[in-house]
């Protein structure tokens, strides 16, 4: 399955004849898969394909133009480069999709010479190692891997002059992206927090346009590169300023280079599902999108996740919750009034969750003797009861440790509109909201709030 989204993905061509052929036939076998259909998608296309009973599909698909759109077949995904004019026979098999994957037809070659681009790169990139080099060894390593894709593109001896100019773009982008995520990724990997780079180590992307609407319509690449640029310049500036406000930042910073229109939207969309919180900026973030033009289905959905947050503010009375204590019995939230509450809402499955609980412990044996209680929530699904109980004993988890009802259904999950964990909430000694989204236990931020209230 394909986890990395940094492969080569979309970006048009130039305008054509008229009377070219806009169509592109693709069709092929899926093959020990549940999926019902396949869904074609990039370049403006969004389409269904069905997989019939002997796990055929076939389906005539109108191109805007040609480049990189996105495969998906149930839970896997993968890049497929298509043309007008020209078709794609593609056989892939669920039990081993991305080494199963070939391709056959008029674009066969420039296929299978992205699937191998994709395969090489799962195998022979450490991303940890990448980014945890320090700046001239991270892009002696970027340039060595281009390297590695050029000789495998040779190889693969492609004559499509279409195919070679998008992929040299999309390149581009994507050593973008990788220069522009570099700083937050060697920070958290190493912990020096306040690793710099030299002045000059954005020199390469200087001659970017970080405002081409038609190439983030057209190009996944792009987008990603354009999301890392805003959040590389956001981040720097709270970092130099000491201002926690990143949503508001990212939203000012998003509304005034780009102009109203999809790009706009997009970004916006797409950040605001996670990154609205109830927080002080709540209210002007929200208003920025609104009044910036949006798409009105997605404001609908900004809207329904700003009113479900306006009632998480601080202040606000805290959802409650009763839970299965792994002591023995229930513990609810009005058991523990007349103390802080700190709530961890995690599961045993969530590597960034298991990642936080030697901070959280560290937390838990500095406050003891203060007037707050640590709890621990569970989110994980009944099939892995036992795997939390066992968790908790076998890594000696202090603090109150609860299992909810109904995993990510359970009322409290959805009262607090939580969409991703670990989640951190801080609750005062009579339940009102101290912070719906408060800092994690690694976070220095979090004995600072501590310490200023007990």
């Amino acid at each position: 399955m394909k986890y990395l989204a940094f492969l080569l993905l979309a970006l048009v061509l130039l305008s054509c004849d008229k009377n070219e052929p806009s169509y592109s036939i693709i069709h092929g076998t899926l093959e020990n898969s549940p999926a019902d259909f396949i869904v074609v998608t990039g370049n403006k296309l969004e389409t269904k394909i069905p997989v019939s009973a002997d796990r055929t599909f076939s389906d005539t698909l109108h191109l805007h133009s040609d480049g990189f759109y996105q495969l998906y077949a149930g839970r896997e995904q993968t890049e497929i480069y298509l043309e007008k004019g020209k078709n794609l026979t593609i056989n892939m098999d669920g039990d081993n999709f991305d080494e199963s994957l070939k391709f056959s037809g008029d674009l066969a070659t420039e296929n299978n010479y992205l699937n191998q681009r994709y395969l090489w790169n799962e195998t022979h990139i450490d991303y940890k190692d990448l980014y945890s080099s320090d700046e001239d060894t991270f892009i002696k390593k970027l340039d060595a891997n281009q390297k590695a894709m050029d000789s495998l593109y040779k190889v693969h001896k492609i004559k499509n002059p279409n195919f070679e100019k998008i992929s040299q773009k999309e390149n581009e982008y994507l050593k973008a992206t990788h220069i522009e995520n570099y700083v937050d990724a060697h920070r958290y990997l190493t912990g020096i927090e306040d690793y710099q780079v030299e002045s000059n180590f954005y020199n390469p992307l200087k001659d970017i346009n970080y405002a081409d609407t038609l190439a983030f319509r057209n190009s996944l690449a792009y987008q990603n590169m354009l999301d890392a640029h805003f959040n590389r310049l956001v981040n720097e500036e709270t970092y130099e300023s000491g201002d926690n406000e990143h949503t508001l930042l990212f939203m000012k910073k998003v509304n005034s280079s780009l102009p109203d229109g999809y790009a706009k939207d997009k970004i916006m969309f797409n950040y605001l599902h996670f990154g609205l919180k109830p927080d002080n900026s709540l209210e002007e973030a929200f208003n920025i999108y609104k009044n910036s033009n949006p798409n009105p289905d997605n404001l609908m959905e900004i809207t329904g996740r700003y009113n479900k947050l306006q009632t998480l503010i601080k202040g606000k009375a805290s959802p409650t919750f009763n839970y299965e204590n792994h002591k023995g019995g229930k513990t609810s939230l009005a058991d523990l009034k007349g103390k802080y509450v700190y709530i961890d809402v995690w599961a045993t499955w969530c590597g960034p969750c298991l990642r936080e609980i030697p901070a959280l412990k560290e937390r838990e044996k500095e406050y003891q003797s203060k007037n707050i209680e640590f709890v621990s929530i569970s989110i994980d699904e009944p099939k892995d009861y036992d795997k939390w109980k066992n968790m908790v004993t076998e890594k000696s988890l202090a603090g109150v440790q609860l299992m909810a009802d109904n995993n990510w259904n359970s009322e409290f999950v959805k009262d607090y509109g939580i969409l991703g964990i670990p989640r951190f909430i801080l609750l005062d000694p009579d339940g009102n909201i101290v912070s719906a989204d408060a800092p994690r236990p690694s976070d220095p931020m979090l004995k600072k709030t501590l310490d200023a209230l007990l």
